[in-house]
């Protein structure tokens, strides 16, 4: 999986290619831009294709957060 984040410190975004078990037992990266290790994960809209073919986009209520109200860490 391709997980997003973005540093607190520089605002810099970056992605991370991982396996879901990777990811977990991995710390926050720290950022390819300042070095810091202080990047929050983004979460991002994603595209739910159905049987018809046709995409729907889906952004949860809330800022864009699926908690809805920043209980997963989004700070949203």
């Amino acid at each position: 999986m391709t997980y997003v984040f973005r540093c607190r410190s520089c605002g810099h975004d970056f992605e991370m290619t991982a396996t879901v078990a990777e990811y977990e037992s991995r710390k926050s990266p720290a950022c390819p831009r300042c070095g810091k290790p202080e990047a929050r994960r983004v979460y991002t809209p994603i595209l739910v294709m159905t049987s018809s073919g046709r995409g729907e986009g889906h952004v949860p209520s809330g800022g864009g957060c699926a908690c809805g109200g920043g209980s997963c860490g989004c700070q949203n």
